[in-house]
């Protein structure tokens, strides 16, 4: 059996789940296979794990005929045709549970890092040295007694609203699986924060737009967490400029890798490099979350509980 990894990562972790079995990887340690490289590989592959930034579409699949499986690391899985997968009788396995509490954790940080402005004040003491001296300041705002909206109500969503109740936060969510959920018009115009948590499809490409921005409250935060689409980047920067919404905290980002100058001259904005879940220890989490799974399946031939299209192929049966 022979199984590709998109990137060279560290076996150490999984080396329990492939023994006896062939891995075929970049030869530099965390260098990716370029597209040529990984069409020359697919033909033999019987199983590959890949990255969000490893496209793997109908192409792909073509080219791969013995592949049985294939594993995502991620919770998102936008990259990987699931509907061509599913033609082809091939699970789609992803890592729903290594990266709740990494992203659950980076979200709360961006949350603090714009409603307490520690990332202007590090920045501004940064830049003059001196402590203001500020009796009463407006610019911030506490987070206990503040209601958190949390968009998309899965695992990372219901950790975040567990989070924020430790602050004090009332909590709403929308997600039309949840028979508790508010509507989003509800949850934009009576959230002091929104964060958004759901996964990316066409249903929620550009989800927040000028319309659902114009929802928000002035005194309101935006977080996103999830997809840098969910969120069109334009209307955004619109609301932002504006201050028809009071600030932002965005980990992903439209248009990445690149991050637009229009969002770096923000000066209410807090952003990073798509981190919830770049962490060594977290990856390695994720890969021995899909190298468990893909063991169990090779053996069993039992879908194991993360696999992406598992309602689909049981229908097929």
């Amino acid at each position: 059996m022979k199984i590709g990894l998109s990137h060279n990562l560290p076996l150490d972790t999984v080396a329990d789940y492939f023994e006896g079995i062939e891995v075929i990887t970049p030869d530099r340690p965390l260098e990716a296979f370029t597209t040529e490289q990984l069409h020359g590989i697919l033909p033999d592959l019987d199983a590959f794990i890949c990255i969000a930034d490893t496209p793997f579409g109908k192409e792909e699949f073509e080219i791969a005929a013995k592949l049985k499986c294939i594993g995502n690391l991620g919770s998102g899985f936008n990259n990987v045709d699931i509907e061509e997968a599913t033609c082809r009788n091939i699970p789609v396995l992803n890592t729903p549970v290594a990266v709740v509490n990494p992203t659950a954790e980076n979200t709360f940080s961006l949350i603090l890092g714009i409603t307490r402005a520690t990332v202007r004040y590090d920045r501004d003491l940064r830049k003059d040295g001196v402590c203001p001296k500020e009796l009463l300041s407006y610019k911030d705002m506490t987070l206990s007694g503040k209601t958190l909206g949390i968009v998309g109500y899965g695992r990372i969503g219901r950790k975040v609203g567990e989070l924020a109740c430790a602050f004090g936060m009332n909590v709403i969510h929308f997600d039309p699986t949840s028979s508790d959920s508010v509507s989003l018009e509800q949850l934009l115009s009576s959230s002091d924060v929104v964060t958004l948590h759901a996964p990316y499809s066409s249903k929620t490409h550009h989800l927040i737009n000028k319309q659902t921005l114009s929802m928000m409250k002035e005194s309101a935060y935006l977080i996103n967490a999830s997809r840098g689409a969910v969120v069109e980047e334009n209307a955004l920067v619109g609301a932002l400029r504006n201050r028809t919404i009071r600030g932002a905290a965005l980990d992903v980002h439209e248009f990445e890798p690149t991050v637009s100058q229009q969002i770096r001259e923000l000066d209410n904005i807090v952003i990073t490099p798509h981190i919830s879940t770049n962490l060594a220890e977290v990856r390695l989490a994720m890969l021995r979350e899909l190298a468990q799974g893909i063991h169990t399946f090779v053996n069993t031939k039992e879908l194991p509980r993360n696999t992406v299209n598992k309602k689909q192929l049981q229908i097929k049966e």
